[in-house]
């Protein structure tokens, strides 16, 4: 079966039959693929289990109109299987979804169960296990499963934030960006796109060509770059993809590319380049748009302090004849077939695509997660905000290890190669837990009868509290928290999210081997 014939069928659970698992992932998207593909290459491990609630791998990947990465591909994949075979840098949703079932068949990810969602998960250091309830999404019915170790591969960008109006007043549809129906005829119709991040700058020039009009209202500004200089000429692919080496230099060069702009974040060394690139934005806009929109296309915070936007045909798209931006305005609701602003505006509208971002901060919703003492890893974050060591480990959680979590995407850089560092960071702290579950003579299948907890390892609330303290004095030399804290980065009670990770600082637990 192609991977275009899976993706519309989509492809097979896994059997769930078994109560026991030594690693049990949760989310099948980048990240969980990662995890799972590399247990099995470097600790051998086939008793994994993936819980995916939706029916195909790949996660985040939405399925709206225009949907890619801004992230050139040959860094935006995983790095034991580099997409330098795609004819393009700059892929498609649909190219990085082939790409994602590539990768599935190649490395025989066939341990995945979709339709089925993790409710709750709790530790019991009395036998030294992550203890599930777990809900097949289709049956509704709910199983009791253990596991050892225990992955978070959820994201942050999952839960839709909430429409800001109520959808029953409204006459036609609405659905969020990530809720796209998967076919949809907009002919015909006047669209109102609510939101100007990222994804509404890819589905706006995708749409305006279909739909009769569409309106955008956007509440905040971005800063709007045209798309990086790559060289993605196809002789370059063709070299890339059978030059041994080349491909691996290429994606090199991405990364310090990407690493170098890291330095726009700092207040202070990086306040040339961002009056530099606030330049290249004004000379772009002015370059590319109508100019009753050019006041607007300013960005009015520091261009660093939120993720930056590269323009995929967006500016070029406000010169259609039936797009209009409405800027610094707010939709306040929707009645019948008008959508209502908050400076007066009456736009009608058969369709409302919300492109309003995610509930970032709802933290691996509705999963509840709890520690032996019985507190929860949410009410955790509420008390403490995103003290999460390294942005992987949580004290008082043992096993239990979070990808892309709080403190790891900086929006410069390839969230693939973040969750890879964590998974090397989560791979040194498990390596002694693996050997000292496979030198267990006993079968961990008989824990009612084992004289000790089973094998753990967990981060200490010092070096948590230590490495937090670090990371927030740096945070204070950052942008992300000037102009009022703009970006969906930034946490009100604990502040932004950064960097990933250096020096280790844990406990194991091992029972008869200490």
């Amino acid at each position: 079966m192609n991977s275009r014939a899976a993706a519309v069928m989509g492809p097979p659970s896994a059997s769930d039959d078994r109560e026991h698992s030594t690693c049990v992932v949760m989310g099948a998207g980048l990240s969980g693929m990662a995890t799972a593909i590399q247990l099995k290459r470097k600790f051998g491990l086939d008793d994994v289990l993936v819980y995916e609630k939706t029916d195909d791998l790949g996660g985040t990947w939405n399925r709206y109109p225009g949907a890619a990465c801004d992230v050139p591909i040959s860094f935006y994949s995983f790095s034991f299987y580099p997409a330098y075979h795609l004819k393009s840098d700059w892929a498609s949703r649909e190219r990085i979804q082939e790409y994602l079932h590539e990768v599935r068949d190649k490395f025989e990810l066939c341990n995945i169960v979709y339709r089925t969602v993790v409710e709750e998960a709790r530790f019991s250091r009395d036998d030294g296990l992550w203890h599930l309830r777990v809900r097949n999404l289709e049956t509704d019915e709910v199983r009791s499963r253990t596991c050892n170790i225990l992955f978070a591969c959820l994201g942050g960008l999952a839960i839709p934030q909430d429409p800001p109006f109520d959808p029953k007043s409204f006459k036609g549809d609405v659905f969020h960006s990530a809720r796209y129906p998967k076919i949809y005829d907009l002919a015909g119709k006047d669209v109102v796109v609510v939101g100007n991040g990222c994804s509404a700058a890819q589905i706006v020039p995708a749409i305006c060509h279909t739909a009769k009009s569409v309106k955008q209202v956007a509440r905040s500004r971005q800063a709007f770059l045209p798309r990086p200089p790559i060289p993605d000429h196809p002789f370059l692919r063709t070299l890339i993809s059978y030059v041994i080496g080349l491909g691996w230099l290429f994606r090199s060069a991405i990364f310090w590319f990407a690493e170098r702009q890291f330095v726009l974040s700092d207040i202070t060394e990086g306040a040339k380049k961002r009056s530099e690139l606030k330049q290249v934005i004004t000379k772009y806009a002015q370059s590319t748009a109508p100019q009753r929109y050019w006041p607007v296309l300013e960005p009015d915070h520091e261009v660093s302090a939120k993720r930056r936007v590269f323009d995929m045909g967006y500016i070029q798209s406000l010169n259609e004849p039936n797009v209009e931006l409405f800027s610094d305005d707010a939709v306040v609701k929707a009645e019948g077939t008008t959508v209502f602003t908050e400076k007066g505006h009456e736009l009608r509208a058969d369709v409302v695509i919300l492109a309003t971002g995610f509930k970032v901060r709802d933290y691996m919703f509705p999963l509840k997660l709890y520690n032996s003492e019985g507190e929860s890893l949410q009410d955790r974050m509420k008390e403490t905000g995103s003290k999460v060591f390294q942005g992987t480990c949580v004290s008082s959680f043992p096993n239990f290890f979070w990808l892309m979590g709080p403190n790891t995407t900086t929006g410069h850089s390839s969230v693939i190669f973040t969750s890879e560092c964590q998974l090397s960071l989560a791979f040194h702290m498990i390596r002694p837990v693996v050997a000292a579950l496979r030198s267990d003579s006993q079968p961990i299948s008989s824990r009612s009868t084992r004289k000790a907890a089973a094998p753990f390892v967990e981060v200490t609330r010092k070096a948590e509290d230590e490495r937090y303290a670090r990371l927030r004095k740096e945070m204070r030399n950052k942008t992300w928290e000037t102009n009022g804290g703009v970006s969906w980065y930034t946490d009100k009670q604990s502040g932004p999210v950064p960097v990933v990770a250096s020096p280790l600082l844990a406990q194991v637990y091992l029972p008869g081997l200490q």
